[in-house]
């Protein structure tokens, strides 16, 4: 009995020095994140997730929000190291904003009343699973992303800068580019700290 290919599954990795070059193209790049959020699986079938794809000057703009609201409240010995992170992030190819649509939430809360206080933790679910999906895609063709998660400090930002409608909830977001630095060794915990087996 032949054993499950991981490879693919292995090599997905938090990449952080990420450079402005695309490795496919833009075309190509976009059909995938429409593939997955097509087939990512929801529960009830809500497809509540919403993704907005930022390129050039958008991309951009995003980081420079995030940097200006970071300088607002770090303090002055965390300010280089900030600067650096968010320059680099800022220096991908672009950025996919994960959000959740309230609206269909309530929607589905209404129409399955009996499982409406589970419904907000399934749809995250969901929308971690697309996060996934895309990130695993996107390294399977060597496009480097990591996933970041400045919510609140930039929440209305956003929904303001890109015109998007209030009802939409950002979960995460992911720079995306050629992968210019390798991630270091990973560590893990023991497996059976992690893992039980029972027959």
């Amino acid at each position: 009995m032949r054993c499950i290919e991981q490879d693919s599954l292995n090599r997905r990795r938090s990449i952080y020095g990420l450079s402005g070059v695309l490795p496919v193209s833009e075309n190509c790049f976009i059909e995938t994140i429409e593939s997955c959020l097509l087939h990512c699986p929801t529960p009830f079938n809500i497809q509540s997730a919403r993704v907005v794809i930022l390129l050039g000057k958008k991309h951009l703009l995003l980081w420079q929000k995030i940097r200006e609201e970071l300088l607002g409240i770090i303090t002055d010995k965390q300010v280089t190291a900030v600067k650096k992170k968010i320059d680099a992030f800022a220096r991908a190819y672009g950025t996919i904003l994960f959000f959740e649509d309230r609206n269909s939430l309530m929607r589905l809360k209404k129409q399955f009343p009996q499982y409406a206080k589970n419904m907000r933790l399934w749809t995250q679910q969901a929308n971690g699973m697309l996060q996934y999906m895309i990130w695993q895609t996107l390294s399977e063709n060597e496009v480097g992303a990591s996933l970041q998660h400045y919510n609140e400090l930039i929440d209305k930002a956003v929904i303001k800068m890109f015109n998007l409608p209030k009802t939409w909830e950002l979960v995460a977001q992911m720079p995306f580019g050629s992968i210019e630095t390798e991630p270091t060794e990973k560590n893990f915990l023991p497996l059976d700290e992690r893992l039980r087996i029972l027959r």
